[in-house]
């Protein structure tokens, strides 16, 4: 019971938060700890909550507690490097921040489209289902009290001709078989969101532009992985990637929300 109820408190922080009101999802959150305080989760939504109003101290607080229950947890690490960026103490922020990108590689992180996929694919999944129950029913009721063995014939015929039918809508395309996945190339290293002007540091390494000047801005003119000097007027547009990328997103429009 303890478990359902802090679950509800946190849907209603979920809620809370997507309306943008911090303060009283942050409530919804701390009843879910008090109810359940072995929870992670709980910990590091009420810590983007405390950071979307600026408080980092309670940020870094939320996130310390969250990596001691899951010291694997991605967000926690991912929070709390930007609480310390905020809070000038660059070094250990920058620590991690690596672990966070290097536990997001390890991982495979899931992203909310990635839910979606699971979603969408199970609902595709009962619709098949449900569609080839419509026909063997029609077969059923057709077959009932048919005694001509011509007439039976040609009713098994045509049910099972229109369930190939069917088969062949949903398995048309290989999207409706397997999971969508984004190249890790085309993913920012920064963010881990999918590039849109993506751009070469002098050590090669690409990152999406705008992830860069948001760090320049807050820690410091350097490249955010090798720690060396790095500005803006260093940047060159990785033209090549953002042409894949604008390719794959024509053809992938799902992508875009990633």
């Amino acid at each position: 019971m303890s478990r359902e109820a802090s679950e509800q408190h946190k849907a209603n922080g979920n809620k809370l938060f997507a309306e943008k009101r911090f303060e009283e999802a942050i409530k919804e959150y701390t009843s879910a700890i008090i109810k359940d305080s072995s929870v992670p989760v709980y910990y590091t939504n009420r810590a983007l909550c405390y950071l979307k109003l600026e408080k980092y101290d309670q940020v870094i607080s939320d996130c310390r507690r969250a990596i001691e229950l899951d010291p694997n947890i991605v967000k926690g690490y991912y929070l709390l490097g930007q609480a310390l960026t905020e809070n000038k103490q660059h070094t250990e922020a920058l620590n991690k921040l690596k672990i966070g990108y290097e536990l997001a590689i390890q991982q495979k992180v899931k992203y909310k489209w990635e839910d979606d996929e699971a979603i969408r694919l199970e609902k595709e999944s009962e619709l098949l289902r449900y569609v080839k129950g419509l026909v063997e029913k029609e077969r059923n009721e057709s077959l009932n009290n048919e005694m001509d063995e011509e007439a039976i014939d040609t009713i098994n015929y045509k049910a099972n001709e229109r369930l190939r039918e069917v088969e062949n809508v949903f398995v048309q395309s290989r999207e409706n078989a397997t999971r969508r996945e984004i190249p890790d190339a085309y993913l920012d290293k920064i963010s881990f969101n999918i590039m849109h002007d993506p751009v070469f540091t002098p050590d090669g390494i690409t990152y999406e532009r705008q992830s860069l000047l948001d760090h320049f801005k807050r820690n410091g003119y350097f490249d955010p992985i090798t720690r060396k000097p790095c500005k803006e007027d260093n940047l060159v547009p990785n033209l090549s990637l953002r042409e894949a990328i604008e390719d794959f997103l024509k053809d992938n429009g799902w992508a875009a929300d990633y």
